[in-house]
């Protein structure tokens, strides 16, 4: 199988020399599904996104040049937030204090970091400008539908197949380290897949095909079960309410919530309801209060070096300086943020993601309003989006998840959808569209 993506890579390869966004929508297929992981014997040797991310870096400049894009389409202020936290993280790479810092607590090797985050944040720029179109948007929206899909099946397979032992962790090569190692992260996937494989049963018209997508929605819920996150199952927890609270169909949205209890006294699992049980009892429980300590290290070392931060991938060198119990990492990605990169960068972080979800939900109450199928198209990809993104925003309360690259995903997607939905408000009443494309930001 993983032959068939070393095949695949090479494709895209060529063709995003002529449309970057075969590229960008390569590039974020490696990062939802993490094939060079599930299939590490295929990838080995290989560089699969490097080595599609350097024939779109140029594809894109020929675009440019050609002027078959528009770079007015990052104009906006949430690309503005997360351009200055791309620039504080580099910051505190050459100026935090404990950037060259060694010791047992040097849990990530900062120049890597640098480096991952560089090719993060160049890919999130060029996407947003190249997912220009319903079309592309639709791309990759079923990019991550589908790359959802294969994920729940590879974790009920481990389960049923009794590869595991304890809490599942996600697909991870023996010689590296996937996105999905940590089983907190690996949760998160599925927190966000719930609301996209929601509103992707929607878009069926008939009814057997709808419920048949609907079917892996509890297989993603006994996912997270499996990795025992107590963070999954709060954001699973907002993400059923929020899918109740948004949908047109009120009762049918609504019956989630008790499909959802009902499966997790089924097939919660012992790991996952026994520590389920210590989510309210944080004194009983070491975790949770480790998290506190955690907490209170991390608020020292912003009022410290509010501007650098200790230093980027730096938090746990530093952590002896600023508390005397163990050190871990903040369990708060903008905590994390702060504290590593400084207040500015963590600022940046959340008005983007504040501005995204108010934005989202504004715009998914223009478009229900709305007729034609465009509007539609639109509204599920907003909605879904947008509860996603309120899923992973709960489980960052309580994970630092700062690398985690689906975020820049679903900002990849907000930007589409508000721009093309205020280009279609543009299209319809001038006017009035002006006035959309004012209140969103586009």
């Amino acid at each position: 199988m993983g032959l068939l993506f070393i095949v695949a890579m090479f494709v895209s390869a060529a063709a995003s020399l002529f449309a970057p966004w075969i590229g960008v929508l390569y590039g974020y297929l490696f990062v939802v599904l993490d094939p060079q992981d599930i299939w590490y014997w295929d990838f080995t040797g290989w560089r699969p996104v490097f080595l599609v991310l350097v024939p779109t870096c140029v594809g894109f400049l020929f675009a440019v040049v050609r002027r078959k894009v528009s770079l007015g389409i990052v104009r906006n202020r949430r690309n503005l937030y997360i351009l200055v936290l791309w620039i504080f993280v580099v910051i505190s790479y050459y100026f935090g204090p404990y950037t060259q810092a060694e010791g047992p607590y040097r849990w990530d090797n900062a120049q890597s970091d640098l480096s991952v985050f560089g090719k993060i944040y160049l890919l999130y720029f060029i996407a947003c400008i190249c997912i220009d179109s319903e079309r592309k948007l639709r791309a990759m929206f079923y990019m991550f539908v589908l790359s959802a899909m294969y994920l729940v099946y590879w974790a009920n397979r481990q389960y049923l197949t009794g590869h595991y032992f304890g809490r599942l962790n996600g697909p991870t090569a023996p010689s590296g380290h996937g996105i999905y190692e940590d089983q907190n992260s690996f949760a998160m996937l599925f927190v966000v897949a719930q609301s996209f494989l929601w509103y992707f049963g929607f878009s069926f018209r008939r009814p057997l095909w709808r419920w048949l997508s609907w079917l892996w929605i509890p297989f993603s819920w006994h996912a997270v079960f499996l990795t025992g996150s107590r963070g999954g199952l709060l954001g699973l927890g907002a993400t059923t309410a929020l899918i109740g609270i948004r949908s047109k169909k009120k009762a049918l949205g609504l019956a989630l919530i008790p499909a959802l209890l009902l499966v997790f006294i089924w097939q919660g699992g012992s790991v996952m309801k026994d520590r389920a049980a210590t989510i309210d009892h944080y004194k009983a429980n070491g975790s949770a209060e480790g998290r506190l300590q955690s907490w209170q290290a991390a608020i020292r070392m912003i009022v410290a070096h509010p501007i650098t931060g200790v230093g980027l991938a730096s938090y746990g060198p530093a952590f002896p300086h600023y508390s005397d119990n163990r050190p871990r990492e903040a369990h708060d990605t903008f905590l994390q943020i702060a504290a590593e990169s400084g207040l500015v960068a963590g600022t940046m972080y959340a008005l983007t993601v504040g501005t995204s979800l108010i934005l989202l939900w504004r715009n998914g109450n223009k478009l229900k309003l709305q007729k034609g199928s465009n509007a539609a198209s639109l509204w599920l990809i907003n909605e879904a989006v947008l509860i996603g993104y309120s899923g992973l925003v709960v489980c960052s309360l309580f994970l630092s998840l700062q690398r985690f690259e689906i975020f820049y995903l679903l900002n990849v997607l907000t930007n589409a959808v508000l721009y093309l939905s205020s280009k279609r408000a543009s299209a319809i009443e001038p006017k009035q569209g002006r006035l959309i494309k004012a209140e969103l930001g586009t």
